[in-house]
C-alpha cells in the first residue's frame, strides 16, 4: 500500500469543463439503505457479468464504518454511485458505477470529486480494466496516473491497471504490492 505522513494539504486541481446533463443537475450525497436493491440493478447494467457488486456486497459495504458509499441521483432516479475508503492513511476508490443511459455527461467525475471530499487524506489509488478506456481517460482528466499492472485481476485474461493520484506535499510515495 501507500504510505504518508497523512498531510491534510490538497494538490490544486486543474479546471476541468464538466458537461451537465441536459435535464438537471445531478445531486450526490449519501447512500440511504433502501436504495440498495437499486444499486444492485445499476451494478448490473454498468459491468460486465461476474464484475458488478450484488446486493449482499453492497450492503456489508453500506456498513462498514470507515467507507464512504455515495449515490449521483437525477431527481428520484439514482444514475451512479461511488464507494471508497481509507486504507493504510490513503484513500482507496473501491468501486465507481454509472448508468451506462448517462454515461459520459459528467456523472462519474462528480461522483469521483466527492468522494476525494468525503475521504480527503493521503492519495487516491484504483483499479480499472485495462480495456476500460473510457474509464481510464475520466481517471487521467482527474489527475490519476498509471502506477503498476495486475494480470487476470478481474479473471482469466482481463488484466487491470492501478492508478493513483497523489495529493500530498513532497516527494511521490511508492507503491507495495
Amino acid at each position: 500500500m501507500i504510505y504518508n505522513r497523512d498531510i491534510r494539504d490538497r494538490v490544486a486541481r486543474p479546471a476541468i469543463p464538466t458537461p451537465r446533463l441536459a435535464a438537471t443537475d445531478v445531486a450526490v450525497s449519501g447512500a440511504r439503505f433502501r436504495e440498495l436493491p437499486e444499486l444492485a440493478r445499476l451494478q448490473r447494467r454498468a459491468f460486465s457479468p461476474g464484475l458488478a457488486y450484488g446486493l449482499g456486497t453492497l450492503v456489508l459495504l453500506w456498513a462498514l464504518p470507515n467507507v464512504r458509499f455515495l449515490v449521483a441521483r437525477r431527481g428520484d432516479q439514482v444514475v451512479g454511485c461511488a464507494i471508497g475508503d481509507r486504507q493504510s492513511g490513503d484513500t482507496r476508490v473501491i468501486n465507481l458505477a454509472v448508468d451506462p443511459d448517462v454515461q459520459r455527461r459528467g456523472i462519474g467525475t462528480a461522483l469521483l470529486r466527492a468522494l476525494e471530499e468525503a475521504l480527503p487524506k493521503g492519495n487516491v489509488l484504483l483499479m480499472v480494466e485495462k480495456e476500460n478506456t473510457g474509464a481510464q481517460a475520466l481517471y487521467r482528466n482527474e489527475g490519476y496516473l498509471p502506477a503498476g499492472a495486475a494480470n487476470d485481476y478481474y479473471g482469466r485474461g482481463r488484466h487491470g491497471i492501478w492508478m493513483q493520484k497523489h495529493r500530498v506535499v513532497g516527494p511521490p510515495t511508492k507503491l507495495r504490492f
